[in-house]
């Protein structure tokens, strides 16, 4: 059997070109949803970690306006952002004790879990 060659003026694709363009196609499809993916991956765990970020901002504030600075560890369950947020703050002592000795510093950790990984971190230095 011989296999007839184009003649010219015919015009289409070979079964050879419609697969290869297939394949093409397929890989950018792929490679688009795998970059798709990621996006949503990224912006959950930014939207996650401003939350936190807002949670400990709320817990600073909360520790400026206190009548007192605390004497020991307080620890916390708050819901913000629609999310359930566990926090600690601890009191350091002052950052210079013989310069600033009224002072005292509160390191203030936010975590997702009870006693999970630091989400979001804050300092703040005040009176005693």
């Amino acid at each position: 059997m011989m296999l007839r060659s184009r003649q010219h003026g015919e015009q289409g694709f070979t079964l050879v070109e419609m697969l290869v363009a297939l394949l093409l196609m397929s890989l950018v499809g792929l490679t688009l949803a795998q970059f798709q993916t990621f996006q949503l991956g990224s912006t959950r765990q930014l939207a996650g970690t401003t939350a936190a970020r807002l949670e400990a901002d709320n817990r600073a504030i909360d520790l400026l306006v206190a009548p007192g600075a605390p004497v020991g560890v307080l620890t916390g369950v708050s819901q913000n952002v629609g999310s359930t947020w566990y926090w600690s703050a601890t009191p350091m002592g002052s950052p210079d004790p013989v310069a600033l000795p009224q002072l005292v510093r509160i390191d203030i950790i936010v975590s997702a879990t009870p006693g999970g990984p630091a989400m979001a971190s804050r300092q703040i230095v005040r009176p005693q």
